[in-house]
C-alpha cells in the first residue's frame, strides 16, 4: 500500500506497476476545496490535477484506492464540510464511476496532535484549543461525547457543526455509494440507522450533562448497553476498509464508549465515597494509629 500526499504523473504509477505484483493506493485529501489544501501543504494542487492521479492509477492497475475527507480542518466551513461529498461524485464520474475508488468521510478527532504546528500555534491556524496540558487531555477522554472530547474549534466551526457536518457529510455520502451502487441496499439501511442513532446518542448525552451530578450516573448507566451494542459498527461499509486505516480513524462510538465508562467509573467512585463516611474515617483513624505505635 502506498500513500500519497501530492501530486503523481502517470510514470509514477507505471513504475509501482512494473515493480510489484499488486499496490493499492491511500490518499487523506482531506477537502475538495483548493486554497485549505494549499495551507496545509497536501495535495497542493489543482482538482484536475487529483483527479488526474487517480485515473492514472487506474490505468495502471491500481488494485484499490481509499480517498479520505476530513470535517473539522483549519479554514473548513460547515458547507465546505458537507461538499466535499460533491466533489466525491465529481471523482466518481471523472474516473468512469470505477468501483475501485473507495470514499470516506472522518473528523478530525478527538485530539490535536500534541507538538503539532497546530497545537504549538492554534491561533495561527485559526483554531482554539481546549487541552493544553497531559491532565487536559485525560479529563477530555471521560467525557461520553465525542463531541466534548474536541479538544479544539476552529474560527468557522464550533464543536456542534463539526459533528452535526460530520453526521450530515456522512449521511451524503451512503447516499451517494447507494445511487452509484458502490454498497448494497442492506448495508446503506444499517449505516443509516447507526447515523440516526449516533445522533441521537449526542443529543441524549447533551442532555445528562445537564442535569445535576447526582444523576448523571444513573443516566449514563441507561444508555451504556445501547452504545455497546452500537460501538461494533461505524458509518462506513463493514467491508469496506480492507487496508489498516482504522487506526487512524476513530471510531465515534467506540470514543463515546470508552468516555462512558470511564466517566460512569468516576461517579460510582464518589457515591460510594460519599456513602461510607463511617468506612472512610475509621480506615484514616487506623492509618494514623499505626504510624504512633
Amino acid at each position: 500500500m502506498f500513500e500519497l500526499f501530492q501530486y503523481a504523473d502517470e510514470e509514477y504509477f507505471k513504475m509501482i506497476n512494473e515493480s510489484v505484483p499488486k499496490y493499492s493506493i491511500e490518499i487523506t485529501l482531506e477537502t475538495h476545496d483548493e486554497k485549505i489544501r494549499r495551507d496545509n501543504g497536501k495535495f497542493s494542487c489543482t482538482n484536475q490535477k487529483v483527479i488526474d492521479s487517480l485515473n492514472f492509477a487506474l490505468k495502471h492497475n491500481c488494485a484499490k484506492i481509499d480517498l479520505f475527507f476530513m470535517v473539522g480542518i483549519p479554514g473548513q466551513t460547515y458547507t465546505s464540510a458537507v461538499e466535499n461529498i460533491d466533489f466525491c461524485e465529481t471523482i466518481h464520474l471523472a474516473c468512469n464511476k470505477d468501483p475501485r475508488i473507495f470514499y470516506f468521510v472522518a473528523p478530525l478527532a478527538p485530539f490535536l496532535d500534541p507538538a503539532s504546528p497546530a497545537f504549538e500555534h492554534p491561533e495561527v491556524h485559526g483554531l482554539k484549543k481546549y487541552c493544553h496540558t497531559l491532565e487536559d487531555h485525560r479529563k477530555a477522554i471521560t467525557q461520553p461525547s465525542w463531541k466534548h472530547m474536541l479538544s479544539y474549534e476552529t474560527k468557522d466551526m464550533t464543536r456542534n457543526d463539526i459533528v452535526n457536518s460530520t453526521y450530515e457529510a456522512a449521511e451524503r455520502l451512503n447516499d451517494l455509494k447507494l445511487e452509484y451502487n458502490l454498497i448494497n441496499k442492506e448495508d446503506y439501511y444499517d449505516i443509516r440507522e447507526k447515523i440516526e442513532k449516533s445522533k441521537e446518542y449526542i443529543k441524549r448525552i447533551d442532555h445528562v450533562l445537564s442535569l445535576p451530578a447526582d444523576e448523571q450516573a444513573f443516566e449514563l448507566a441507561k444508555i451504556q448497553e445501547e452504545i455497546e451494542e452500537l460501538n461494533k459498527y461505524s458509518i462506513c461499509g463493514k467491508n469496506e476498509l480492507k487496508w489498516e486505516v482504522q487506526k487512524n480513524y476513530p471510531n465515534f462510538f467506540s470514543l463515546a464508549l470508552v468516555g462512558i465508562e470511564q466517566l460512569y467509573e468516576d461517579y460510582v467512585n464518589k457515591i460510594r465515597h460519599f456513602l461510607s463516611p463511617k468506612r472512610r474515617q475509621q480506615f484514616q483513624l487506623d492509618t494514623e494509629y499505626q504510624k504512633i505505635k
